[in-house]
Parts: structure tokens; sequence; C-alpha cells
């Protein structure tokens, strides 16, 4: 499956951040001429200090905008992640959209592990979802802080996620954490990463992107070896790479019935 990841440098006007996601988009397709799926991080607008101007009516004009590449690259979206106001939440949500080739949204998927801050501002989903690709494989989303706890990739590969794909906004200083999480959550499921991070600097904190797409190299089963195609760093740009979904399944068979269940594990505390 071919896959791309956009990292556009974000800047003070939304039209622009549109216009450098397209700038970027147009490079991709000149170097490569067909992409299955395309993945924006997390963070792609403007941040502004009044929160107000940070939220959207739901399916508001960050959505069309990623519609509306979908349908022109004829490719699939998946949309980063929208700050989006919704009637019946009490809260604004983190959402990210997945719009297939024609343009046509097949689902979204809420950010369930909110980080820091966003706990006082937004709501947290309690629902996580597959969406099916190309009638063969199955992908979950994990936004960004649902990549560090270990339960969210477990349940997408228990469930039956082929790949994840993370749309993730990491500062500098988190970076080293981050690259070890990912290569973590690779290993640990056998599943190959797709994770497209930020770029840009604003409030004093400085977003590095570095992109990664992690697989695995077909033909080792132990110890299996992953394959990383890394992003710019501190630059704009794209990622691509043409990756295996079958290999992993087979890689993931095996080590799934390796688990033991924790409550078939007793815990004893041994005082002297």
């Amino acid at each position: 499956m071919r896959v791309a990841c956009i990292q556009p440098q974000i800047y003070k006007k939304r039209t622009k951040c549109y216009d450098e996601i397209e700038r970027i988009l147009k490079e991709l397709f000149r170097e490569h001429n067909k992409c299955d799926i395309i993945c924006l991080p997390e963070r792609w607008v403007p941040f502004f200090r009044d929160s107000t101007q940070n939220f959207q009516d739901q399916r508001g004009n960050d959505y069309f905008f990623v519609k509306n590449l979908a349908k022109d690259y004829n490719t699939k979206f998946i949309s980063g992640a929208i700050w989006e106001k919704r009637t019946n939440s009490k809260k604004p949500v983190i959402t990210c959209y997945f719009f297939n080739e024609n343009g046509e949204e097949i689902g979204r998927q809420d950010k369930i592990h909110l980080y820091a801050y966003e706990r006082a501002y937004f709501e947290p989903s309690k629902e996580l979802n597959l969406f099916k690709l190309n009638n063969l494989y199955y992908f979950a989303i994990l936004i960004c802080f649902d990549m560090v706890f270990f339960e969210t990739p477990r349940l997408s590969v228990e469930k039956g996620a082929d790949i994840l794909f993370s749309p993730t906004q990491i500062r500098e200083d988190g970076m080293v954490n981050w690259h070890i999480y990912l290569q973590a959550r690779a290993l640990e499921n056998r599943v190959p990463v797709v994770a497209c991070n930020t770029f840009g600097n604003y409030f004093k904190r400085k977003f590095l992107g570095n992109s990664k797409i992690i697989s695995f190299y077909e033909g080792n089963i132990s110890p299996s070896k992953l394959k990383i195609v890394e992003g710019p760093i501190n630059a704009s740009g794209f990622i691509f790479d043409n990756i295996d979904l079958k290999f992993p399944r087979k890689l993931r068979e095996i080590r799934l019935k390796e688990k033991i269940g924790k409550n078939n594990i007793k815990v004893k505390i041994i005082n002297k």
C-alpha cells in the first residue's frame, strides 16, 4: 500500500496553511504518480490565544478543504485533527475524518486520551473505530496521545487493524520519547505505524516534524526488523513508502498467540 504523510509548515493565516498543503501535494505527485492514502498531522492550521478562534462548527471549512483534496487528487485522506463544536456534545471534540478517493466521508475518530490542557476544553471519546481499506485491510486512527497508552493500539490490532495511523503534535522536547513509543507500538503489536507530526512554531513551542512510516522488512520473523522512513526535520515536506500489509499479518498472528492475558498471571507481594 502506497502511503504518504504531508508535513506542512503552520502559518498565521489559515488560507496560507491551505496553500502550503497543496504545494506539498503537488510535489508528492510529481515524484510519485499514485498514492493510496495520505495522512495530515494533528495540527496544520493556526493556533490562537483566543481559544474560540480555534474551534470550527461540525464539518466546517477545514473539513471541506480536506474533503475536496481527496476528490481533486482522487486519493484517500486522513484529515489530521480538527477542533470541532457539536450540538450534542457538552464540550468541543478533537476529531479526525477519513475520506475516500471520491471525497466521500467514510467516518471519523474522536480523540480518546486527551493531553494535559486538552482535558479542560474537550470531550474525550469512548469509542474506537476501525475503517476498511481496499476491501482487504482495516486501519485505526490514534490521535497523538492515543498512541502513548498501549491499550488503544493493542485493542486496535486485536479487533483486526492491519495498520495504525497517528496524526500527532509532538514538540521538540518530546521527540525522543515519541520515537520510542512509535517503535514500541509497532513491535509489540507487529503492526505498521504511520505517524504524521506537526511542523512550526507558536507560543514559544517548536514542532520539528520528522514524521515516520514504520513497517517491517519481509522475511525476518524473529527478531522482526523494522523499516523506518523519516520525514524532514525542522522543515516542511512529505514522506512516502510502499508498505506490505500482508507479511505483518503473519507476524501479528504469531505474536498475539504468544500473549499471556494479565488475568492469567498471579501477582504476589513478598515481604521479608
